[in-house]
This record gives C-alpha cells, sequence and structure tokens, in this order.
C-alpha cells in the first residue's frame, strides 16, 4: 500500500491499476433533495441509467485507469490544491443536458452562475495531472452533479423547460480523490482520501 502524506490517509490498499477521479462530495441533504428531483424526471424520461443517490456528486477531474506508482503524487497533488482554495458554495438551480437538450446524452444539475472557487480548483488540479503525464481535458470544467445517462439520446428540451428550477445550496469544503469499481449494478464508489480545502486535513 502507498500511504498518503500530510493532507490524507488511503483506507485500503490500491491494486495495480484503478479507476480514479478528483471530485466534490455533497452533503447527505443535498443529495437527498437530488434524489428526489431525479425520480420526478425518472417518471417523464425513459431508458436512462439513474445515478444511485449515494453516488451524486461534483466531478472535478476524472482520471481514468491509474498505475500505482503514481498514487502518491496523485495524494499530493490533492493536498497541494486543496490547500489553495477555501470552502466555497455552489448553488445548484438549472438543469441541463450535455451535448444538448435536443439531443441529450446526459441529464445534469449545476449552477446557473460560473463558480471562481471552483474553476481555481479545477485548474490547479488540471496542471498537476498534466505535469504527471495525463493528456490535457478537451473541455472546461463545468460544475454539474450527473443524475441520469441515456443509452440513445433523447429530446429533453421540454422536459427541462417545464421543470421548476431547482434551489439547492452545496457547501464545499473538501476535495476527494474516489475509486470507481465498475459493477453490473452500477459503479462503486469508494473515497481514497479526503483533504479540507484551505490546508486542513480529514482522513478518510
Amino acid at each position: 500500500m502507498v500511504a498518503c502524506t500530510g493532507g490524507g490517509r488511503y483506507g485500503g490498499a490500491i491494486i495495480a491499476s484503478v479507476r480514479l477521479f478528483y471530485c466534490l462530495e455533497l452533503p447527505d441533504p443535498v443529495r437527498d433533495d437530488l434524489a428526489r428531483l431525479s425520480r420526478e424526471f425518472q417518471l417523464r424520461i425513459r431508458g436512462g441509467s439513474w445515478v444511485a443517490p449515494g453516488n451524486l456528486h461534483v466531478t472535478l477531474r476524472f482520471l481514468g485507469e491509474v498505475g500505482e506508482e503514481l498514487a502518491a503524487s496523485l495524494a499530493g497533488l490533492g493536498q497541494e490544491a486543496a490547500s489553495r482554495v477555501e470552502s466555497f458554495g455552489l448553488f445548484l438551480d438549472r438543469f441541463g443536458a450535455f451535448p444538448h437538450p435536443g439531443r441529450a446524452r446526459v441529464l445534469w444539475v449545476g449552477p446557473s452562475q460560473d463558480s471562481a472557487p471552483f474553476a481555481i480548483l479545477a485548474q490547479q488540479v488540471e496542471e498537476g495531472v498534466q505535469a504527471l503525464g495525463f493528456p490535457p481535458e478537451r473541455r472546461l470544467a463545468h460544475p454539474h452533479v450527473t443524475l441520469a445517462r441515456l443509452r440513445i439520446p433523447q429530446d429533453l428540451a421540454a422536459v427541462i423547460g417545464g421543470a421548476a428550477s431547482p434551489a439547492l445550496h452545496a457547501r464545499v469544503d473538501a476535495l476527494t480523490l474516489m475509486q470507481s469499481e465498475l459493477r453490473p449494478k452500477g459503479p462503486l464508489y469508494t473515497p481514497v482520501a479526503r483533504w479540507a480545502l484551505g490546508g486542513g486535513h480529514r482522513a478518510v
């Protein structure tokens, strides 16, 4: 096992290759509200793969399959990036879809206003992972919570346009390095390490 130093520690061994991503976890009350909104959408949208309530999060940077030899470097990067940004809030007040509502493959909820702290944190992580040899991300990080992935693109413009705007405030106080294990019933997410924003630390 490779141990994190300073800002966090591993809750378990990392095997030779694992799927990892950096993310922002959400408070339980916010995830409960998002789960309720998700259930309402499920009544109007068919053929979707809906994210389990416990898996709802804001992805900061997906890393994919990562070798064990990079574990310590990714831990150091997480600690450094988290220390550069203080705790901040995200106001989740609109629904959207990727690539666009008229041909949706992903349904999400996110903020209508740009978040400077999120952008700074994302930039710190992006610069760090590129320095470790990861290819550049093709798109700028956009804070959002994925609610569903659609197997076949659908026109959700009317569904999204007719939905009442959400009004959820999520306080973000930590950066998490998350492990994703793909399973038939859906991915299993396991926090590898967490670092409090502003330079403190929280063990997993």
